[in-house]
């Protein structure tokens, strides 16, 4: 057999290959959206913001409904704390940093890349978020980085 092959040899290849992939199931909606947001994650030298709260993970007394809509998520490192609220109806996205200054906030998610700033308290929002995978980062005048854990929202 020999090592080297004819164009025709590399066209009957390529014909199989676009069969075997118009025949094959395509990747489900959550698994192409987790890829999109894991390559935002190129940062290594970031410090990671754990989650600390979250309000979905909190127990509902039987016999009571809840009436809220937003989800409250809570980051911390070291001394850094990132409070957000998310209400699904609205798109909005509010959020707290401290200990308080002005930050550049960028938003990372599966279909978009958003950037805001916060005042000088540390609060900041953004509208016409969509439900999905959210990181944020947190860069510092002095050149740190800190990232959140992904969540889904």
């Amino acid at each position: 057999m020999s090592e080297y092959t004819t164009p025709r040899d590399d066209d009957q290849l390529i014909a199989r290959l676009r069969k075997g992939l118009g025949e094959s199931d395509a990747a489900p909606a959550d698994v192409t959206s987790f890829a999109k947001a894991a390559f935002t994650w190129r940062d290594i030298d970031a410090e990671l913001a754990e989650l600390e709260f979250d309000s979905v993970d909190e127990e509902v007394p039987s016999g009571v409904r809840s009436t809220g809509t937003a989800r409250m998520v809570s980051f911390q490192t070291g001394q850094w704390i990132l409070d957000v609220e998310y209400d699904e109806t609205t798109g909005r996205l509010m959020g707290h940093i401290a200990p308080s200054a002005r930050y550049t906030i960028e938003l990372h998610t599966s279909g978009a890349f958003f950037t805001t700033t916060s005042d000088e308290s540390g609060r900041f929002h953004a509208d016409g978020v969509i439900p999905g995978p959210l990181s944020l980062v947190l860069r510092l005048e002095d050149g740190q980085v800190i990232k959140t854990q992904w969540i889904v929202l």
